[in-house]
């Protein structure tokens, strides 16, 4: 069966190897940016509720590029005859587009012709919980039409209890433990763990490691401690870790983490990436990988240092963000 996935952008070929991980899908088209991977899955939608990288998911029926309005209706109406098999004149059909990038035409536009296409081949068309929603969306010139199942977002995850204000998407958080790639036996610290999304996903991705969860509040280790409540391989410090070291060995073998942006804040946010390097430093045991996410991803990485390996860019919450894979090596006390 084909199916398309969507994603944070920027994320899709991890999306496309958790989907041949866990799946073993077939083929998987994944286009960078667009937020979708097209795929071609021997299994069925039930099986897709349990994916980490996805957000929503449905039924593709058809993809290709167009430039005009016309040229997407015309590739809508090649595709959505495949509909049918999901449509009766008993059921309602809804039309939802999602658009990025700059076009000669609006979402609305796309929802209304396509919309009038089904219309005039005798179908309902409800704009208020249809029975089908059927998805034409834009992404620059990348048009993917498709029927949702996963109507509620698969980003929302039964841990959370409690709700940090400036929480990581959790399909982000779960790319960077698969980039961290945490090894049976090692200590994996996040030193500005907030409400723990990322310590509940990498704990649940790789059960194998030890996770130390840090931060300076002791509301959010509260929360923390309720989000990862139902993984034992996670430990809680309520604790200022840029001085963390003064208190504890060196303990941490890599680092996955989500500092503040400091957009309120400009003048202090250099001086705290500062510090958390120099803790950082003082913490691993060896030379360690370090996994994080930041907007200011050169005033990150000119205060931490060390080599940088990779560096990506994703879009979240209207957002451009980069995510930094690093290796970082101890000082001497």
């Amino acid at each position: 069966m084909h199916y398309l996935i969507t994603t944070v952008p920027g994320l899709e070929d991890i999306a496309a190897e958790e989907l041949a991980e866990r799946l073993h899908a077939r083929r998987a088209k994944a286009i960078y940016m667009t937020g979708r991977v097209a795929a071609e899955i021997d299994a069925p939608p039930a099986h897709l509720y349990k994916l980490k990288t996805a957000e929503r998911f449905g039924i593709l029926l058809g993809e290709g590029t167009a430039q005009t309005l016309q040229d997407v209706v015309a590739l809508a109406a090649t595709h959505l005859p495949k509909a049918e098999r999901y449509l009766t004149r008993n059921t309602t059909a809804g039309i939802r587009c999602e658009r990025v990038g700059q076009h000669p035409f609006t979402s609305r536009d796309v929802e209304r012709e396509v919309g009038r296409w089904l219309k005039e081949r005798g179908y309902v068309i409800s704009l208020v919980d249809p029975d089908v929603e059927i998805n034409v969306d834009v992404v620059h010139n990348y048009v993917t039409v498709w029927i949702t199942v996963a109507k509620k977002s698969l980003k929302d995850r039964p841990w959370r209890a409690y709700e940090h204000y400036a929480s990581l998407n959790p399909i982000i958080a779960h790319a960077m433990a698969r980039l961290a790639k945490p090894a049976p036996g090692e200590t994996i610290c996040d030193l500005t763990c907030g409400g723990g999304t990322i310590a509940a996903e990498a704990a649940e991705y790789a059960p194998w490691a030890r996770y130390i969860c840090v931060d300076i509040s002791l509301k959010h280790i509260k929360g923390a401690a309720l989000n990862t409540a139902r993984y034992p391989q996670v430990d809680l410090l309520w604790f200022d870790s840029t001085k963390l070291h003064r208190a504890v060995r060196p303990i941490c073998d890599k680092y996955i983490f989500n500092p503040p942006y400091g957009f309120r804040i400009p003048g202090k946010i250099g001086r705290l990436y500062r510090l958390l390097g120099k803790a950082m430093r003082k913490l691993t045991r060896h030379c360690a990988t370090y996994v994080t996410i930041t907007p200011r991803h050169k005033t990150f990485t000119s205060q931490v240092g060390g080599e940088i390996i990779m560096r990506r860019v994703i879009y979240q919450g209207g957002l451009y963000s980069s995510i930094i894979v690093g290796r970082i090596c101890p000082t001497s006390p």
